[in-house]
């Protein structure tokens, strides 16, 4: 690892990101943007998620995808969003046979990172707007993946070209048949902006299939009990699986996965949740 704390400027929103050593564990390395921290990665041990929304993300996928966090497995995945890359060195921890690829806006986001916080292997790097990189000239055009991960969502304040019932509409028809779409939400009470999200996905998938009455059993949202109360500000997790719904054990499995207190919403529960 190289010399911390370290810092530069980005060159699509000239805002700084810096890394620094996060104090709360003992080998962990913070990434902020514009002193915002955007990011945690456990250095020596690259299976280990510090943050909640990260842990209910891997609760997601040891059950719901389990079989491509394997050691075995092989499949692709896609990051939109690159932060210090943690989930994809979680994935490369216990599934080093995926090959992932990363997008993100910032020209030298992915290789700052890289450069003071090695991965092996290191991800494609795709320098690409999320709300364009499947467009007929874009980068990804065509391609799919197992593992669709969509981290851009930070609050309401995001740009209605990621946020839109369009944007997520192609995303889940980048989403292989029998794949699997995780998002984080940032929202703040009452959580408007994280139901209106979950209702966009849910009108987003209905033109692929499903059926409405069985549509909101292909969604899933975990989070912090007082987060999805509307109490408290915090992230949500939300899964799609677009061609079949959540079995009932794999709900439980997400649920009881914690951390806790913590809710698992699918189903009409979710509906309702969402308005």
């Amino acid at each position: 690892m190289a010399r911390l704390p370290a810092s530069m400027r980005l060159s699509a929103s000239g805002t700084v990101t810096e890394l620094r050593c996060d104090e709360l564990t003992d080998a962990g390395v913070v990434l902020s943007i514009d002193g915002a921290e955007q990011s945690h990665v456990e250095v020596a041990d690259p299976g280990f998620l510090l943050h909640d929304y990260t842990v209910r993300k891997s609760a997601v996928l040891r059950t719901a995808a389990r079989d491509l966090v394997r050691a075995d497995a092989r499949g692709q995945v896609l990051h939109l969003g690159a932060g210090a890359l943690t989930l994809p060195r979680w994935l490369g921890h216990h599934a080093p046979g995926l090959e992932q690829t990363v997008v993100d806006v910032e020209p030298e986001l992915v290789d700052f990172v890289l450069t003071h916080l090695p991965m092996e292997p290191a991800p494609r790097s795709v320098v690409a707007d999320a709300a364009t990189v499947f467009a007929d000239d874009g980068a990804l055009a065509g391609e799919r993946f197992d593992l669709v991960l969509v981290d851009l969502f930070n609050s309401s304040e995001a740009p209605e070209a990621l946020t839109s019932t369009a944007f997520h509409r192609t995303t889940l028809g980048a989403t292989a048949e029998g794949g699997l779409l995780l998002m984080n939400l940032g929202d703040e009470p009452p959580m408007d902006f994280a139901a209106e999200q979950v209702r966009r996905v849910a009108e987003a998938l209905g033109p692929l299939g499903a059926a409405a009455d069985g549509l909101w059993d292909r969604l899933l949202l975990t989070a912090p009990a007082d987060v999805v109360a509307g109490e408290a500000e915090g992230n949500l997790v939300l899964a799609v699986s677009p061609q079949a719904p959540f079995a009932e054990a794999t709900v439980n499995a997400v649920w009881a996965s914690g951390p806790h207190p913590g809710e698992t919403l699918t189903g009409a529960a979710l509906r309702d949740w969402a308005g």
